[in-house]
């Protein structure tokens, strides 16, 4: 009987009489767990300062502190336009600090600059000057990257929006702790530092002696004792640990981050022509035939409504006499329908010129023709467009929206033209099209849109008889800007009895004094010629109503 027990995965025994050549059984042995392997991350670029770059960052904090002094109170005017002077003034110097000339296509983003803050001084503009606000920011983010030669071309080309949001989001935040790491290195190393540390205890020490002599000179002058008054608040303890003061941190912080980054190429490389080449050529799926069947069925829907509206349009004269109502109604049916389709077909543009799946680097014929007649039917849906807007102000009034839709429209139909144009012959789009954009936006902050509002009102007032026109809700927040044409038919209909628009004109000229004297004040900063012409005529109103009916 064999004991031989046969166990799992072990072979049995061999029988004596077998040979005895056979190899020693291999058994499987486990490898030990290879490691988790990762690329490590990119260690952080150095930060190398100089007593230069420190005078900068501290000079960042105070434009940062002044910055948010002027935009909290909610009233732009003559500080912003010093202020884009200082920071002009300060980014010209880093640059000439560092040995380097001033590249002359930044001049003209300068005077681009200059204009927009220029406008804050001359007109309120409402809510009109808070977007010129953010499109001044934008354009001295661009300033800076022209200045300090960092865009990806050397001049304003296709790339424009990638250098925008390279210098708008990336430069700044990955320097942005580069603001307190260049402060200590500056301030614990150079002499730089010391003067400052002398200079703070020397203040501090002789702190008695100034408010002594101080209090004996205000006792001497009421205007330097006022001075003075004010030049306590602002270092008090509240005005140091306000929102303003802390908040200031953050904003130098940016500030420096983006002339620091732009003057050491510091992470300015983020974005490089051979990977959105690579990703260009990723991003083209799309199919000819199917952009082109897309294409196709737009245009023949287009041609369809155009065909369909001229019959309507002939008609129309036919059916009877229209009164102003009704072409009123008729100008307003249909215009923002209009506006969509037009931005709807500039997308379609767009992304066609983004996914479009082309060897070849030049459009073929069919796209070029496919293109063409869609921008050419895209401008006639923006004439009629136009048209009905047109007739719409002329029965309705200017509104601060119907102007607002109309710039628009204007500026899609020169981005379609040029876009034509582009087909025919090459330009640079991209440079013509934001150099539109920039002319465009500056007429409209300077056309000032509030006071074509009020003077449109009180033509239709006079001319047309319109009581409705001077309405106190269309006219409350433009009242700042049309207060000389509001005292001046306030004068005029004073001495008519039962004047219809007489309590309305009064409700708004004491609504523009609030405004004006909210904006005027005592402060320099918030000084607009506008603002302070109303605040004098808006006074002289005051002065000549009674006592009870002030407020």
């Amino acid at each position: 009987m064999n004991d031989n027990r046969i166990y799992a995965d072990v072979p049995a025994p061999a029988s004596p009489g077998a040979p005895q050549n056979t190899q020693p059984p291999v058994y499987p042995v486990s490898a030990p767990a290879e490691p988790y392997r990762f690329t490590p991350p990119k260690p952080r670029e150095a930060v190398p300062a100089v007593p230069l770059d420190g005078g900068i960052a501290l000079a960042c904090y105070a434009a940062g502190w002044c910055f948010l002094r002027l935009v909290w109170p909610g009233y732009l005017g003559l500080g912003m336009l010093l202020f884009t002077a200082a920071f002009a003034g300060m980014a010209l110097f880093y640059r000439h600090g560092a040995g380097q000339p001033v590249p002359r296509g930044s001049y003209g983003w300068l005077l681009m600059m200059l204009l927009s803050a220029g406008s804050f001084v001359v007109l309120d503009n409402g809510l009109l000057s808070w977007l010129n606000l953010l499109f001044l920011m934008v354009a001295a983010v661009y300033w800076v990257a022209a200045l300090f030669g960092t865009r990806m071309e050397g001049q304003l080309g296709e790339r424009l929006g990638v250098d925008l949001a390279n210098h708008l989001f990336v430069v700044p935040f990955q320097n942005f702790g580069c603001f307190a790491a260049v402060l200590r290195s500056t301030l614990s190393r150079t002499r730089l530092g010391k003067n400052v540390g002398i200079g703070l205890l020397s203040l501090l020490c002789s702190f008695p002696l100034l408010w002594f002599v101080c209090r004996e000179l205000s006792a001497v002058t009421a205007g330097f004792g006022v001075a003075l008054e004010q030049l306590g608040q602002l270092v008090s303890i509240r005005s140091i640990f306000s929102a303003t003061t802390l908040l200031a941190v953050p904003t130098a912080c940016y500030l420096f981050g983006l002339l620091y980054g732009c003057r050491r190429r510091r992470y300015t490389g983020t974005f490089t022509q051979e990977g959105l080449e690579g990703a260009a050529r990723r991003r083209r799926v799309l199919p000819p035939v199917a952009a082109y069947t897309l294409l196709t069925v737009l245009c023949l829907i287009y041609v369809l409504f155009f065909v369909i509206g001229a019959a309507e349009l002939v008609s129309l004269p036919h059916g009877g006499e229209m009164t102003p109502y009704d072409y009123s109604q008729f100008a307003r049916k249909g215009f923002f329908e209009l506006c969509r389709v037009s931005v709807v077909n500039l997308l379609v543009l767009w992304a066609l010129r983004l996914f479009l799946n082309n060897d070849s680097q030049r459009s073929t014929a069919a796209t070029r023709i496919f293109h063409s007649l869609l921008c050419c039917q895209t401008l006639l849906l923006i004439a009629l467009a136009l048209c009905k807007m047109g007739l719409y102000i002329r029965f309705c009034g200017i509104t601060w929206l119907r102007v607002c839709t109309t710039w628009f429209m204007l500026l899609l139909a020169v981005v379609f033209g040029l876009s034509l144009l582009a087909q025919f012959r090459p330009i640079p789009l991209a440079r013509w099209t934001a150099a539109a954009f920039c002319v465009l936006f500056l007429l409209l902050c300077w056309l000032d849109v509030d006071g074509l509002v009020v003077k449109n009102a009180v033509w239709r007032y006079r001319q047309l008889g319109d009581a409705g026109a001077i309405s106190y809700g269309a006219l409350v927040e433009h009242s700042v800007a049309g207060a000389p044409a509001l005292y001046q038919l306030w004068r005029e209909e004073k001495e008519t009895p039962d004047s219809p628009v007489l309590p309305v004109l009064e409700e708004l000229l004491k609504t523009a004094a609030r405004f004006a004297d909210g904006g005027v004040g005592n402060s320099l900063g918030h000084f607009n010629l506008q603002r302070a012409r109303a605040g004098r005529l808006c006074q002289d109103f005051l002065s000549q109503l009674p006592p009870e009916q002030l407020w």
